[in-house]
């Protein structure tokens, strides 16, 4: 086992209990999409590195035969529980680093969602092990409006939201352009709220803040010197997606 596997294996639970608790219909959304577009159903998909099951629980209905891929056994696990009940769908989950399995995959539809690791050189790999669709699905876009006011008062850059890179999706489009691919984007945006205090976002400045100038800050977004008030926030998150056929 490796050092990443190790990290995934007990990193899961963490990880299973924050799918559980979003908000996010993200993964009903782009089933839904796909089924709208008539790439779904199909007979057979592969999930790569499918995490602990949250899409291939939506998508499971729609297939006949579904195999899972990840590096850590403890997140496919809890995949298997996710998806007991679905009786009527052939899964096979498999514990690999997709770069080197013994041999090679064949599906109709391979989707991959969230791979920080892809690269466009990846993608025609993916092609190969697929009978006639590519589907990814990446977060390309993160905010987060009060924290975005108290970086502007405080005239400092938020960093970069690790997992939102729009630069991911760009490169992989620029790959299929240069191949001569056509391919199709399709983008899901949310909105919500919820309650937080500027204790809470300040350390996602990443810069050392002083009470003086937190208590300011506070009394300027909240009308409170106090920053453990209570604060509506507005958060908003874009998926996108990318599909073509092979």
């Amino acid at each position: 086992m490796t050092e990443d596997q190790a990290f995934w294996n007990a990193f899961a639970p963490d990880y299973a209990a924050a799918e559980q608790a979003s908000r996010l219909p993200i993964a009903h959304d782009v089933i839904a999409w796909l089924r709208s577009t008539q790439l779904l159903p199909a007979h057979s998909a592969v999930d790569l590195a499918a995490g602990t099951g949250r899409y291939a629980v939506q998508m499971m209905p729609w297939v006949q035969e579904l195999t899972l891929i990840d590096w850590s056994s403890a997140m496919l696990a809890f995949a298997k529980e996710r998806m007991h009940q679905q009786a009527d769908t052939k899964a096979q989950f498999i514990v690999a680093d997709w770069r080197k399995l013994h041999k090679p995959l064949n599906a109709d539809m391979l989707f991959v969602s969230q791979l920080p690791t892809l690269k466009p050189q990846d993608l025609k790999m993916l092609m190969n092990w697929a009978n006639q669709t590519v589907v990814l699905n990446f977060q390309t876009a993160q905010s987060d409006a009060l924290l975005e006011q108290a970086a502007s008062l405080l005239g400092l850059q938020l960093p970069p939201v690790y997992q939102a890179d729009p630069a991911r999706m760009t490169s992989f489009k620029v790959w299929l352009t240069a191949q001569r691919i056509p391919f199709q984007s399709h983008s899901l945006t949310y909105e919500i709220e919820e309650q937080t205090t500027l204790s809470d976002l300040l350390p996602d400045l990443a810069t050392p803040i002083g009470l003086k100038t937190a208590a300011s800050l506070a009394k300027t977004i909240t009308g409170h010197e106090n920053t453990h008030v209570q604060v509506t926030d507005r958060l908003t998150y874009t998926y996108t997606q990318l599909v073509w056929h092979v």
